[in-house]
């Protein structure tokens, strides 16, 4: 239920349980941007795989939705140690319908499942991680047909760990299936991605998006359809771009309004401010292209400018009014360029200075 209940992809999905169901791959790579829904559509399929009553799209698990985890969530202790049994009238006295393999897969306790991501305050994937995950998937299923693996963060994976997960890769158990997600496919080696079914999401359509951020009920109409638009495909930052967490687009649309007049120690400056993390540069120069198509469109065909706050919306139509088509183009190939290389693991405050600089000569026609 929770594959079908989700916006977009639905051709991709089916394929891939019908796949599934017929001659699966021993590891598969989820690829496309960041937020358009790679990682719930690996658990989905972890989930239907493993659940002992109804399986494959009709696993009985909910996992937004489950009284029996929400109350062992809420009775959990520090991590590392036991949790405690709930009290009476708890959410764990609560029976849900999910069978115990689609409980025990979304709490990440099945013995026949293994999920594997960054670390809190690391930057990437460590070998030590994927050499347990290799012990795991080396033990023949305990309960389930299959053991089923999710890594995340796959882009994050540093490369004794990609050169360790390798050799699996090549000589897979026969009981295996590994979902690795990536927001980035090229930041993997190109033996470990040649040994991948590669799967590619592409981004959700603005009315999937619209719906996505109106289900949290949570912003205006107006601020929804802005959001949905900007957001390039990408749930999550559809739903930054409507609450509270604003991206910072009033700060990116003044660079580009002064742009003529950026020197070198002012581009350095915005780039150590906007551009600091990898992450953030590669969000940043997302929205920076999606910024700049809708002011070329704006420029060229008279549509209506589309932003989340109206003084975005001023600056917008003033660089429509004052950049030229051409000098538009040239910066957004410039910001899809850099943001290609950052996810290449380009230095991102090196390609944003680059960028920054590369928009003051297109603003001035040089």
């Amino acid at each position: 239920m929770p594959l079908e209940g989700l916006r977009g992809h639905r051709d991709l999905i089916a394929q891939l349980q019908a796949e599934l169901e017929a001659r699966p791959s021993h590891a598969y790579l989820f690829s496309g941007p960041r937020g358009v829904g790679k990682a719930l559509v690996a658990r989905g399929l972890a989930l239907g795989m493993l659940c002992e009553r109804a399986g494959r799209a009709q696993f009985c698990c909910t996992p937004d939705a489950c009284p029996t985890r929400a109350g062992i969530a809420a009775t959990s202790v520090a991590p590392g140690r036991t949790s405690r049994r709930g009290t009476a009238g708890s959410a764990t006295d609560e029976r849900c319908e999910c069978c115990s393999a689609c409980v025990q897969t979304a709490l990440g306790v099945h013995p026949d499942f293994s999920y594997v991501a960054r670390l809190a305050n690391r930057s990437d994937v460590l070998i030590e991680q994927v050499r347990d995950l290799i012990a795991q998937l080396g033990i023949r299923p305990a309960r389930a047909a299959h053991r089923v693996a999710i890594i995340d963060d796959a882009e994050t994976l540093n490369v004794p760990a990609q050169n360790a997960l390798l050799k699996t890769l090549e000589e897979p158990p026969g009981h295996a299936i590994i979902f690795a997600v990536s927001a980035s496919e090229r930041a993997l080696l190109d033996t470990v991605r040649s040994r991948m079914r590669a799967v590619r999401f592409g981004g959700l359509t603005v009315e999937d998006l619209e719906a996505i951020v109106g289900e949290r009920g949570e912003a205006e109409p107006g601020r929804i359809a802005a959001a949905a638009r900007l957001a390039r495909g990408s749930a999550a930052r559809a739903l930054e771009l409507a609450g509270g967490d604003e991206l910072p687009i009033g700060e990116i649309l003044k660079a580009l309004g002064a742009a003529k007049s950026l020197d070198y120690p002012n581009a350095s400056r915005l780039a150590q401010e906007l551009f600091a993390s990898r992450e953030t540069a590669a969000e940043n120069f997302e929205l920076i292209a999606r910024l700049l198509e809708e002011i070329l469109v704006s420029k060229i065909c008279g549509a209506e400018l589309t932003a989340t706050e109206p003084g975005a919306a001023r600056i917008m139509a003033e660089l429509s009014e004052s950049l030229t088509a051409e000098a538009i183009v040239d910066c957004m190939s410039a910001a899809v360029r850099a943001h290609d290389a950052i996810e290449a693991m380009a230095n991102p405050r090196l390609q944003a200075e680059q960028w920054l600089l590369k928009a003051g000569r297109s603003a001035r026609g040089e």
